[in-house]
């Protein structure tokens, strides 16, 4: 009962009424079930009794279906909002989604905040982008990623036209491989290779990982680590690893050293201040002109020279600008 009564506490007036009133009514009925005596089998008394046993059970039944609900939704309400684990308070200190929202937005993090330079990443699910328009919007974008490839045979339907137009409009530019991981790696990566081509200026091939594999992690990350292997070896460069924090922290820490990370976590910065981060997903709704959907926005915390520094063929390229920054 303390439980009962300690759950109420917040429900409005008019559904707290209504839950005492059938918490009551439900004890008498009990009660009277109890007491209630069964008259001969074929007595008029007897009838009666079923009728009415008929009307209590239905009683019963309703107001326990009414108190179950309540008592869902009161739970519901007064549980925390968790985002890979941790409490929107303990990650952020913010209090509502509203106030998430509006640190997230471009406003906050492209504009005001002039430490990060700000990117997009795009696929198929834009539709058809209208490059001259992005390029005259308010966004100061500076890089994009564009989706390529899926899996062993997957392929971007609006890749090339993409990849084009970017490199027309002055965009530093990336492809990524959406990686499925119950799929051959090393097909995989042979689709990659035969749709990109990556020449000066571009960033390295970059690998996307988002799904776990029914076959373990184990195996999971010997599949990435090969398609990984085999890009390196190919463009001569480390690629870089996408992925989400949760999926991260649970399953690839540890196994990534060397290997620039791409973070995504939309409730602020401070959700990426334990993670070294090359680059960090900070939100999936940005709105940009030319582009008819929201789209993903990224941030890198050096300068326009080191993100240059960082593409291919570049000749003062290094590992000083390959390691992960906080």
């Amino acid at each position: 009962m303390k439980f009962l009564v300690g759950s109420l506490v917040g429900v409005e007036d008019s559904v707290k009424f209504l839950m005492w009133f059938f918490i009551v009514l439900m004890v008498v009925f009990l009660l009277f079930l109890v007491t209630l005596r069964t008259g001969k089998k074929y007595s008029k008394r007897h009838v009666a009794v079923k009728k009415t046993h008929t009307v209590i059970y239905s009683t019963l039944i309703i107001g326990v279906a009414l108190i179950s609900g309540v008592f869902a939704l009161e739970l519901n309400s007064q549980s925390e909002v968790f985002i890979d684990g941790n409490s929107l308070d303990e990650v952020t200190g913010i209090k509502s989604i509203e106030e998430i929202e509006a640190i997230e937005s471009l406003e906050h993090v492209a504009h005001d905040n002039s430490h990060y330079l700000f990117g997009i990443d795009v696929s198929h699910y834009q539709g058809e982008i209208k490059w001259h328009k992005v390029k005259a919007s308010e966004h100061p974008i500076e890089f994009v990623f564009i989706r390529s490839t899926m899996g062993v045979d997957g392929k971007d339907t609006h890749y090339h036209t993409n990849w084009v137009d970017a490199k027309a409009h002055e965009y530093i530019r990336g492809a990524y491989h959406y990686y499925r991981p119950n799929e051959n790696s090393t097909e995989q990566f042979e689709n990659f290779a035969s749709t990109v081509t990556l020449v000066k200026g571009d960033f390295p091939p970059i690998l996307d990982i988002e799904e776990p594999s029914r076959f373990g992690d184990k195996k999971l990350r010997e599949g990435v680590l090969n398609w990984l292997k085999l890009a390196e070896a190919k463009y001569g460069i480390k690629p870089v690893v996408y992925t989400g924090k949760h999926f991260y922290d649970t399953r690839l820490k540890g196994y990534l050293e060397g290997y620039p990370l791409w973070i995504a976590a939309y409730s602020g910065k401070s959700r990426v201040s334990d993670v070294e981060w090359t680059f960090h997903q900070f939100s999936e709704e940005v709105n940009v002109a030319g582009i008819d959907t929201a789209v993903d926005g990224n941030s890198f915390n050096l300068t326009i020279e080191d993100l240059k520094r960082m593409c291919i063929g570049e000749d003062h390229h290094s590992k000083n600008y390959w390691k992960n920054y906080r």
